[in-house]
């Protein structure tokens, strides 16, 4: 077997292959020769159809196989002989498989990158005190009483600012209607979806109807109504006025609690809870940062791209979900382009730096960790395990999990062996 290594990319080479007639003829072989076992021919019991039938027969099978066969045989003992460390699956070009011919193919593969660890003990970082002040807690209570607030009728006078109202609306531009809502809520104020809406809806009373024109905002969706004169009907069915509750103890137990300072005590346990996992998602956001700044190592080019793309995917995905228009996604997308590229380009280096950190300190994950996990996973969507367990197979996520599991247990060691400055919340 003939073998050419090319140098591509830092971190990805080519090997160009080519495998000789014989060893095609000999995998050939072997196909039929197992096949011939159990081959249904007609005219002949198993095991006793000759060769030449096999092969009327069979023909693209044994192309398919014996051609998927030699193409993983020869790359494997490629990557061993040339003592390479592929970091993702091959891609596979340039395949030449004609009969009486060896067969030749590229095999484009990125490699680990081969660095010296630097200082990874022993990192400087500043963790931030947790402390919850007691305006947070008011502020929380704040919330609470505008969720749960009273709406009550307004009687016998007009809409004014700050009030709700019930009501019907429609608008139109060139004469096309763009948009019609029955017994919707609108909240009344200054800061409106279209400028000046308030001015025309305050003064109006229960059952009555108005119509009136509007210039849409320059930075209206969809962007080809923007600056557009719009014609408004609007019909206010009722008023109301919203009334917070008290916080004492009757407010409380609307909620659950036995009195107020319980209410306060768990608002202050879910406020820690909170301010906790962001304080770790910062030293891990330190940790990253200084792997990246001492170690900039070269990374495989494919596993940056995929990555990239994933990120994408799921910023995509995410606003999709927030009904956002197609053209506004694109417009944010290009915003934060660059952003993509280099986010995917320090997540991939972090990946291989950490792996190099987890194989000399020896952080690896247990089963009995992700199981621990997958439990959880399961008691939060109230599933049993073992479907749990199936969802996730059919996904292909469970090594997504893994690698969760994994990452967190070495940024914890990191941060356990790291020199931690306490210092005041800003």
């Amino acid at each position: 077997m003939k073998i050419r290594v090319k140098d591509t990319a830092k971190c990805q080479k080519v090997l160009e292959i080519e495998v000789p007639k014989q060893t095609i003829t000999e995998e050939f072989d072997r196909f039929y020769n197992e096949i011939k076992k159990t081959a249904e021919v007609p005219g002949f019991r198993k095991g006793k159809a000759p060769r030449d039938l096999l092969e009327k027969h069979f023909a693209n099978k044994a192309q398919d196989k014996v051609l998927a066969n030699l193409l993983n045989d020869a790359y494997q003992k490629a990557v061993e002989k040339e003592k390479l460390q592929p970091a993702a699956m091959p891609e596979i070009s340039e395949v030449n498989f004609k009969k009486d011919e060896s067969l030749s193919f590229h095999a484009k593969i990125d490699i680990k990158p081969n660095f010296p660890l630097k200082e990874y003990k022993k990192i400087k970082l500043k963790k931030q005190k947790l402390m919850i002040k007691d305006e947070e807690i008011e502020k929380v209570l704040g919330f609470l009483q505008e969720r749960y607030a009273q709406f009550n009728p307004a009687e016998n006078r007009a809409v004014k600012i700050s009030d709700y109202i019930i009501c019907d609306y429609s608008y139109c531009v060139d004469g096309k209607e763009i948009e019609k809502k029955e017994h919707i809520w609108l909240f009344v104020n200054k800061e409106m979806f279209i400028p000046g809406l308030e001015k025309e809806i305050c003064g109006l009373k229960p059952q009555e109807k108005k119509e009136f024109s509007l210039t849409l905002p320059k930075k209206f969706q969809p962007t080809e109504l923007a600056q557009k004169e719009a014609k408004f009907s609007i019909f206010v069915k009722e008023i109301k006025e919203k009334k917070l509750q008290e916080l004492n103890e009757e407010f409380a137990k609307t909620l659950g609690r036995d009195s107020l300072d319980e209410l306060k005590k768990v608002i202050k346990d879910d406020l820690t809870k909170e301010k906790d996992a962001q304080i770790k998602l910062d030293i891990k956001s330190q940790i990253v940062n200084y792997l990246v700044k001492t170690m900039p190592i070269d990374v495989p080019p494919t596993l940056v791209e995929r990555r990239e793309k994933a990120l994408r995917d799921s910023f995509r995905q995410k606003l999709t979900q927030q009904r956002m228009p197609e053209e506004r996604i694109k417009d944010e997308e290009k915003n934060i382009d660059k952003t993509f590229k280099e986010e995917a380009l320090k997540q991939v280096r972090v990946f291989f730096i950490l792996d190099e950190i987890s194989k000399k300190e020896n952080i690896a994950v247990e089963s009995h960790e992700l199981d621990k996990r997958i439990e959880l996973i399961a008691q939060s969507y109230n599933q049993k395990k073992d479907e749990v367990i199936k969802f996730l197979q059919e996904k292909d996520l469970l090594e997504n999990i893994h690698w969760e599991i994994w990452e967190e247990k070495a940024i914890d060691f990191l941060t356990e062996q790291a020199e931690i400055e306490e210092v005041d919340l800003k």
